[in-house]
């Protein structure tokens, strides 16, 4: 959309303008607003995500993967000037003795409690699901005969393993117990193996996949609620 957009300005312009002249694009910043309140929900503390374990073909994850999740969203929030973060450390630490539980998404009562005990406007809180997806699938490509002195049409199967990741993240007022933001993100990966590979790939670890999709998956979710500049086009008839 935002193309066809484009074009159609440009059109606008060269039909005021005339063909003589010459049009030139540049891009300059554009200040884009946070989609929250910042001068409200400006202190946050992050709390482990929690697995869905009641979705189906969820696979099972080592327990820290909530806290990894959690940790690289705090190292997120803690680089924007507008934000300040509960440290992983002090977290952990104001939260001994309890255990995130996934029917704490639904708890926004706790979650103010606690966030009056951390001093913080807003709690975020969150779940994921993170399951794979293996098919077979077919390459086609030319190689060269040498019996027929010419190139001909080759084909090639293979195991496609594609990994998905759901993040759903929530914000939660601590003065009004309200859920203020609460979105989810889905982000994927593909890989192309052989049968060898994909029988490895079934018992091989899948930390640093999961952690390269929640650092995406994290990274849009601290674009929209902070601040910053986005390059837009601009027409100059010269």
């Amino acid at each position: 959309m935002k193309i066809v957009r484009r074009i159609g300005i440009l059109l606008g312009i060269l039909a005021l303008c005339g063909c003589s002249n010459t049009v030139t694009r540049v891009s300059i910043p554009v200040k884009v607003e946070s989609e929250i309140d910042i001068t409200r929900y400006s202190n946050f503390a992050v709390l482990p995500f929690v697995s869905e374990k009641q979705v189906e073909r969820n696979e099972k994850l080592p327990p820290e993967v909530g806290e990894e999740i959690a940790s690289v969203l705090r190292r997120g929030l803690a680089r924007q000037k507008h934000f300040e973060v509960v440290s992983t450390q002090e977290t952990a630490r104001l939260l001994t003795g309890e255990t995130v539980e996934e029917d704490w998404l639904s708890d926004t009562k706790h979650l103010s409690q606690l966030g009056e005990y951390f001093e913080v406007k807003a709690v975020i809180i969150g779940s994921f699901r993170f399951y794979s997806d293996s098919r077979p699938r077919r390459y086609y490509g030319e190689r060269y005969s040498v019996r027929r002195q010419r190139y001909v049409l080759d084909y090639q199967d293979y195991m496609q393993k594609t990994y998905l990741l759901s993040l759903r993240v929530m914000i939660v007022d601590v003065e009004t117990e309200q859920i203020v933001w609460d979105e989810s993100y889905r982000r994927s990966t593909a890989e192309a193996h052989t049968i060898g590979s994909f029988i490895f790939s079934q018992v091989g670890p899948q930390a640093n996949t999961i952690r390269e999709l929640g650092r995406r998956a994290v990274a849009e979710f601290t674009r929209q609620i902070s601040p910053h500049y986005e390059s837009e086009d601009r027409y100059l008839v010269n």
